[in-house]
């Protein structure tokens, strides 16, 4: 006989079965991005963020940890099945989620209703990103700020719109409530 858990979505925790599908979905939606054929001057995956796709859903369900471990994971699962993200590209990238992960947390907690949750924490995650980068001689950040944010959201942009729907979808399919059950 097993018994009712109530919790909070963005508190509870993933079984081993969960957490594998969402890590195998996750390494899929980046493989499949940058198996697409593309001739742009920079990857195809710069443009769409799919990476922060299924971060964000990790998140929107079940939080940091499964959140983290999808977003550090899948682009080291992508370098080595298509190359790419760039591995340049991969510390960059990594503190990116770092910041994302909890921000986005954050804001699901405080109010899952609302439908652009993701695009605004991965603006806030790639400000405190590239403030950090300019403090580390390590990343060798020349732009500005506000430029490298600009440029950024810029070259994004087609990601934050996918980023909105998923946000959307998931609000809608999946609203908020007080309490899940979870057996």
């Amino acid at each position: 006989m097993s018994q009712s858990i109530r919790t909070a979505p963005f508190l509870s925790r993933a079984g081993w079965r969960e957490s594998t599908v969402l890590l195998a979905v996750a390494a899929l939606v980046p493989f499949l991005v940058h198996l697409l054929p593309w001739s742009g001057m920079r990857p195809l995956g710069v443009y769409v963020l799919p990476v922060f796709w299924t971060t964000f859903v990790a998140v929107y369900f079940r939080g940091v940890a499964l959140g983290l471990a999808v977003g550090l994971i899948t682009p080291l699962i992508s370098v080595v099945l298509t190359g790419l993200p760039v591995p340049a590209s991969i510390s960059s990238m990594s503190l990116e989620i770092v910041f994302f992960v909890p921000v986005a947390v954050w804001l699901v907690a405080r109010s899952r209703g609302f439908r652009f949750w993701a695009p605004v924490a991965w603006v806030v995650a790639k400000a405190a990103a590239i403030g950090v980068q300019m403090l580390i001689p390590a990343f060798h950040e020349t732009e500005g700020f506000l430029s490298h944010l600009g440029r950024s959201a810029q070259n994004g942009l087609a990601g934050l719109v996918v980023l909105a729907l998923i946000n959307v979808l998931l609000v809608r399919f999946y609203p908020k409530s007080d309490e899940w059950e979870r057996e």
